[in-house]
């Protein structure tokens, strides 16, 4: 292929293009992860009165198991929850846990975690339907969660899928005005090689597959700069994030697109990109054709 000023500058906007079409997966997925990381650390606490007994503990256990949706229930026993206070506050509780009037005061807690895959929605119902089924019993001092105002991120969820969906369309047909713009430019460059290719017996076939072979070519640099571009940007601030201490909980949760997810990038725009290029090829040859006969 011909390396013009021209071409460099359509590599260069079809690259933009792509990064942005893979920049907008990439932070769709990232926002959903970490919200998913955000609300799977949020479980509802059931805080029991100092005198529940081991009979009172199993059968609230065994409610808690009939609601669908929960994953794991986990008792936290007076020590433990001490200890947990204890590190917390570091040097300032020192000793706190052995003094056995502040261990008595220390709410033994049921640990309710939902299954991963409830969305949000999901998770507040199943949420709710604990708190109604278990507020009437006695020896329940409180319970909590922190996910009751997460339906507010599903309007957020609503609004960025279809923004994404608006702008990956938007970009699409970007691309295809692009491509299909270089396509007639270089197939225009070359008109004296296809005269040529035509008298020497040439099927419009063979003549098809000699810009293909360069489309593909030009797609599979912009593809792999788009790819390398990203995973380096993407690297970097995920480990400045780290390095920072700001959010443990978000820097752990940031992932590239997978394998499979980037396959399935890589097919589609390959699959729709070469449609439009073909049927572009097709036009330009046939038309290019007609005014050497005339």
């Amino acid at each position: 292929m011909k390396v013009t000023p021209l071409k460099i500058s359509l590599f260069f906007v079809i690259t933009v293009s792509i990064l942005m079409i893979v920049t907008g997966l990439l932070f769709y997925k990232n926002f959903i992860g970490v919200l998913g990381a955000w609300n799977q650390a949020n479980k509802m606490n059931i805080y029991l009165k100092s005198d529940a007994t081991e009979t009172d503990k199993n059968n609230i256990i065994a409610l808690i198991k009939q609601t669908s949706g929960v994953s794991t229930i986990k008792v936290i026993d007076r020590k433990q929850a001490g200890l947990a206070f204890q590190n917390s506050l570091k040097e300032f509780s020192t000793g706190l846990v052995t003094v056995d009037e502040m261990v008595d005061l220390i709410p033994e807690t049921i640990e309710v975690e939902l299954e991963s895959h409830l969305d949000l929605t999901e998770r507040e119902t199943v949420f709710t339907a604990l708190t109604s089924q278990l507020g009437n019993i006695e020896q329940i001092e409180d319970m909590s969660y922190g996910a009751s105002w997460l339906k507010k991120f599903e309007l957020i969820d609503k609004v960025f899928r279809s923004a994404g969906i608006l702008i990956f369309l938007t970009v699409l047909i970007s691309i295809s005005y692009l491509v299909a713009l270089m396509v007639r430019i270089y197939i225009e460059d070359s008109k004296q090689e296809v005269e040529v290719y035509s008298l020497l017996g040439a099927t419009r076939w063979s003549v098809y597959r000699l810009f293909l072979k360069d489309i593909f070519l030009f797609l599979s640099a912009s593809l792999l700069t788009s790819f390398l571009v990203l995973f380096v940007l993407f690297s970097y601030f995920k480990n400045k994030l780290g390095a920072s201490g700001l959010s443990k909980v978000i820097s752990d949760n940031l992932h590239f697109l997978s394998l499979t997810e980037s396959l399935v990038v890589i097919v589609a725009l390959f699959v729709f990109i070469y449609t439009n290029s073909f049927f572009t090829i097709q036009s330009s040859v046939t038309k290019l054709n007609q005014l050497s006969n005339d």
